[in-house]
């Protein structure tokens, strides 16, 4: 039976149109694809209470601003509508998901609040066919023909082609790629070239739901049940976590091919804690030390569960402290050292540090460094523990100046790895040589390699904007 589908766009168009016809006045009309902003019209409100339903080929999110991009693939026009925590969103068997597990070309099911241009509810098609690792096909766009399997699909010139992130035709398609389609009854909605991929399907998920799964420095993700991520092609670590517990396991990812791992062996690694012993300094200052909103009494001891922390520090008379603490290995002296302020400071007036540590770096050491620079604090650990490993979540012991990244503004800093804030942000700097990633969702990751000598002078880098996806 030939699949049935009434577009976002020809429900507004229609609408509109008897609004014109009702009223019988001579204004032109409102542009059909006013419920949602485009890359060639600006949005515009509608009546109260009009809703539409679209099927859609899913592009990206912008988490920042709310957005989600889709293509229309009746007229391959692209545009964005927004969404928020009361949007609905499911995976293609009808449970519940989040949109970070949203891959680039796959088809959704949306319905949109025309009013508030906002997605109530959005979900996987499960009407849509995918075909993964094609590699024996024909294509004629020219003809409107993709054969594979010994069928014949529908497809067009301007059918969208995804690789990398970047959008292409099928004419950019070359012999030899490897290319996963979607679409619905015989209509090719969409096309990814997958050439150097292979893919992972995670099994033993069930202890780690709601916890994180990453593999190398770009690829995190929520972790669900029956997973499956497309990985390129190499050897990687890779990193399950979830409230304290978990661990990594090496993977090495051939093109084309499927690996099944088994993460539930995983469980098995008891919640570790480590054991905190502060140092603040002045001694008379008497401040009130809180972890994650708890005032606790820094004098003593403090026993934690391995993970990521935020510790508030304040005192009459000196600039607050608002950072995050990394707890990663068996104990650690945290020392505070406040700084004074003039009594006619308005500690309101002080703007807080809500740098939080994000899912991305639930495998890498996330210190106090990530705060803000204004607080004017130094904060340093020693540890009893010989043994911990860069991804312990120690704080380092020395600093030699610092580092810091005024641009691209927005986006996230990572360290050799670990997270260091959002930019503007800075951070202490160590001789040698490093690397340094941006991140920004809906724009293309960059990493730099940058040597730092012993001087102790600080440094600050203006780095490119990123390129969108």
């Amino acid at each position: 039976m030939q699949h049935k589908r009434v577009s976002f766009i020809k429900i507004i168009s229609v609408y509109i149109m008897l609004i014109f016809a009702v009223c019988g006045c001579g204004k032109t009309a409102a542009d059909p694809a006013s419920g949602v902003v485009s890359e060639d019209t600006e949005a515009e409100s509608l009546t109260d209470g009009l809703s539409a339903t679209d099927t859609a080929v899913y592009i990206s999110h912008d988490e920042e601003n709310s957005t989600i991009r889709l293509l229309n693939p009746e007229n391959n026009k692209v545009y964005e509508v927004n969404y928020d925590r009361l949007t609905q969103i499911y995976d293609r068997f009808g449970k519940v998901s989040v949109i970070e597990l949203f891959d680039t070309g796959i088809i959704v099911d949306v319905d949109i609040s025309v009013h508030s241009k906002n997605v109530t509810r959005i979900q996987q098609s499960p009407e849509a066919f995918i075909r993964r690792n094609i590699e024996s096909y024909k294509v004629n766009a020219n003809r409107g023909v993709l054969t594979f399997d010994g069928e014949n699909y529908r497809i067009s010139t301007d059918t969208p082609v995804f690789k990398g992130g970047k959008r292409l035709k099928p004419a950019d398609i070359s012999e030899g790629d490897t290319i996963t389609v979607m679409g619905m009854d015989k209509n090719v909605y969409s096309i990814i070239i997958t050439s150097g991929d292979g893919h992972v399907r995670l099994t033993g998920t069930e202890y780690f739901i709601g916890g994180w799964v990453q593999i190398g420095r770009d690829i995190i993700k929520p972790v669900t049940e029956e997973m499956i991520i497309d990985v390129p092609e190499g050897s990687y670590d890779m990193v399950v976590t979830y409230n304290g517990r978990g661990g990594t396991k090496h993977i090495d990812i051939e093109r084309g091919k499927e690996i099944t791992v088994d993460i539930s062996d995983l469980k098995g690694e008891l919640i570790k804690y480590g054991t905190l012993v502060f140092t603040i300094l002045p001694a008379s200052a008497d401040p009130k030390v809180k972890i994650d909103g708890e005032e606790i009494d820094y004098l003593e001891p403090r026993e934690l569960e391995y993970g990521v922390y935020r510790i508030e520090v304040e005192a009459r008379g000196f600039l607050p402290i608002r950072e995050n603490i990394s707890v990663g290995q068996d104990m650690a002296n945290i020392q505070i050292e406040l700084t004074k302020t003039d009594e006619d400071t308005d500690q309101n007036a002080i703007k807080e540090d809500n740098t939080q540590a994000p899912p991305v770096s639930l495998n890498a050491p996330v210190n106090n460094d990530a705060a803000s620079s204004s607080s004017s604090s130094v904060m340093s650990s020693s540890s009893s523990s010989s043994s911990s490993s860069s991804a312990s979540g120690s704080i380092p012991t020395t600093t030699k100046g610092r580092l810091y990244i005024d641009s691209p503004e927005g986006a996230e800093v990572y360290y050799d790895g670990s997270y260091k804030g959002v930019v503007p942000t800075g951070f202490s700097k160590t001789p040698g040589t490093h690397v340094i990633t941006l991140r920004k969702d809906g724009y293309r990751t960059k990493t730099y390699t940058v040597t730092f000598d012993d001087s102790t002078d600080d440094e600050t880098y203006s780095f490119t904007e990123l390129a969108e996806e």
